[in-house]
């Protein structure tokens, strides 16, 4: 079976002709499938709609309606955990993802595949406000987590569901998703999509964001190396400190004992003192973190750990 994601916040105007032109995709591919919106919390008339739309075709559309907004990323998760499909695809709800493109990512889904990303090519966006950004942040994912693909930002993706069905995300790190898999050990493809201009409504992001997705950029890379043994990273930093320390501080032993100058008014003792302390102190911070790390853990691994909470499920 095949599930399509569709998370929808404030999308009235697109919804009818969104679901028209998937409904013109699918029935031809000779395979059950299931549609899930995930109202995100929308202030608009998009629940009404996807009600509409959801009494006219319970036997493929699924609501599950959100209790306030949380964010894109959330409602993904909420997609991926309640999919009954084998692969997952996930689809914007703004039209600007093109339904007719879905069997491009079905054919390239091939065995050893996991996940196939997209490629706006063209991408009809405004050039300073999104297209630039975005190609300094897949410039900047390419180089850190050593990902090949060119558009780590298009929503349009299919998954298989074992890729995505226990994803553990932060919030806004929906745009990240290949990065994270592919440091999880998953396959990632990716094919050229069709890019439309936005017909309606309007563009949820802002420039802001660019600097959110610069930190998750690194903090991904950080993560993805050391979120078993965090202290590791703390222990090679603490370890070159307290190494500079010690040899600054046995240069100045040789200089008062062996040469018999005086070291207490040279800023290298300061220097060493503190480059000794630091040492120390990120020692102690591995520790720390190593605690608060297999805390999380124990945390993701009980059902208190939710991202989001849930109204309702039409289904």
């Amino acid at each position: 079976m095949l599930s399509i994601v569709i998370p929808v916040y404030n999308e009235e105007e697109s919804l009818y002709s969104l679901y028209s032109e998937i409904q013109e995709v699918l029935p031809s591919l000779n395979t059950p499938y299931e549609i899930i919106f995930i109202n995100d919390g929308s202030t608009d008339n998009s629940l009404s709609v996807l009600k509409d739309i959801y009494s006219n075709d319970q036997s493929h559309v699924r609501i599950i309606d959100f209790r306030r907004n949380f964010g894109q990323t959330a409602a993904l998760l909420a997609g991926f955990q309640h999919a009954r499909g084998d692969l997952v695809l996930s689809l914007d709800a703004d039209g600007q993802n093109d339904p007719h493109d879905i069997p491009l990512l079905l054919n390239a889904m091939t065995e050893d595949v996991d996940v196939v990303c997209g490629w706006r090519h063209p991408r009809h966006d405004p050039f300073f406000r999104k297209i630039l950004p975005s190609r300094f942040s897949n410039f900047l994912n390419r180089k850190l987590n050593h990902l090949t693909i060119h558009d780590s930002g298009c929503t349009l993706r299919l998954y298989r569901i074992e890729a995505v069905k226990n994803l553990s995300l932060m919030r806004g790190e929906h745009r990240f998703i290949p990065a994270i898999l592919h440091h999880q050990g998953f396959n990632i493809s990716e094919v050229k999509v069709h890019h439309r201009p936005r017909a309606k409504g309007k563009s949820k992001y802002g420039f802001n964001r660019l600097f959110s997705g610069f930190f998750d950029l690194f903090m991904i890379k950080l993560l993805s190396n050391y979120n078993q043994k965090p202290i590791r990273l703390f222990a090679q930093i603490g370890f070159l400190f307290l190494l500079t320390a010690f040899s600054l501080g046995t240069y100045l032993l040789i200089v008062k004992y062996a040469l018999g100058q005086d070291i207490g008014d040279r800023p290298l003792l300061l220097l060493t003192l503190l480059l000794g302390l630091s040492g120390f102190q990120f020692l102690l911070s591995g520790f720390m973190t190593e605690l608060i790390v297999r805390h999380t853990s124990h945390v993701k691994n009980s059902d208190t750990n939710l991202t989001y909470h849930i109204k309702k499920i039409y289904e």
